[in-house]
């Protein structure tokens, strides 16, 4: 096996056959193939290595803060004046400039454990964290809409043609009963956006319900550099290890992540209990169609990878994009 052209970010390699094939790479690469490009057999599965120079020592911006924020965010809605937002099942209309004036984004869901870097000396009320729900209930007016990580906070008043309750707090569309979200404790609706789906700019866009998760565990890094998260469900609980972030990865298939995470997750209850007496672990709960899109992309993601390559020790290896 061995190189035959190196192009920007494709290189085409032959096997013993004299058979081409064109592999896809997440970043630019020196172009000049010399005698230290060479495969190395690593002596199973038919599994061959080579190292390759990037252009660029950094690709990206190493910041932290640098990492997205995620989809449908703010910015991305203004853009657009005449985009709405409507039920994913019967395509109802439920944010549009009927109902929505003014877009504002949710505070960080971090924001207790930050409140040291907020303040000199913190506001004059008892130690304990209820001492500070004033704090945590949002008054947003009528025809505000609060944007969250995955999904959009309003008040029943901006709500009251497209959404209705039933007992048990689930927000449903008016027009098809489809469950959108559920009541807040401040009584506001929460809509989640993967219930729901964008049309801006002519185009239709849909939220992967993985992305809830993705998207919460770049806020962790970004808030507080915690490395481990319980990502939770019911009884169901998945340890992930952020192993690194924003590089770029090519898979089985040309499956390309342009800018990833590397994940390492385990659901073994004895390294489970392990991780959490040792190291700082936040702990998340999601609702379970979140939590099983995100568990069987990391299996799918994990099958494409090379035998050698999907576990470290007690760990599943995955990759999941940030974009």
């Amino acid at each position: 096996m061995e190189i035959k052209n190196l192009k920007d970010t494709l290189m085409s390699i032959s096997g013993d056959e004299e058979q081409v094939e064109d592999i896809l790479l997440p970043v630019e690469v020196e172009e000049k193939v010399d005698a230290s490009y060479k495969f190395k057999n690593r002596g199973k599965d038919l599994e061959w290595m080579t190292k390759l120079r990037s252009k660029s020592s950094k690709i990206y911006d190493s910041s932290i803060m640098s990492l997205p924020d995620g989809r449908w965010t703010k910015e991305e809605l203004r853009s657009d004046s005449d985009f709405s937002i409507e039920c994913l099942n019967c395509k109802q209309k439920i944010i549009s400039k009927d109902n929505c004036q003014v877009l504002n984004d949710m505070p960080s869901e971090f924001w207790f454990e930050l409140m040291d870097y907020w303040h000199c000396h913190k506001p004059d009320v008892k130690e304990d964290k209820s001492s500070y729900t004033r704090f945590e209930t949002l008054k947003p007016s009528k025809n505000e809409i609060l944007i969250g990580s995955s999904y959009f906070q309003g008040t029943p008043a901006t709500f009251e043609n497209v959404a209705t309750t039933k007992e048990n707090d689930n927000v449903l569309c008016i027009k098809c009963s489809a469950v959108l979200g559920q009541v807040t404790a401040g009584s506001l609706y929460k809509l989640h956006k993967w219930k729901l789906q964008l049309i801006r700019s002519g185009n239709t866009y849909k939220f992967p319900p993985e992305c809830d998760i993705t998207i919460s565990l770049i806020n962790v890094v970004k808030a507080n550099s915690c490395r481990y998260v319980l990502v939770k469900c019911k009884t169901e609980s998945l340890l992930v290890w952020i192993f690194s972030v924003d590089i770029g990865v090519t898979l089985t298939g040309n499956k390309s992540f342009k800018r990833a995470m590397k994940l390492l997750y385990t659901n073994s209850v004895t390294t489970i209990n392990r991780c959490l007496n040792r190291q700082v672990v936040e702990e998340l709960d999601f609702q379970e169609t979140s939590f099983n899109a995100f568990y069987s992309a990391l299996q799918h993601t994990n099958a494409l990878l090379p035998s050698s390559m999907k576990k470290i020790g007690e760990w599943t290896i995955s990759y999941t994009s940030l974009i």
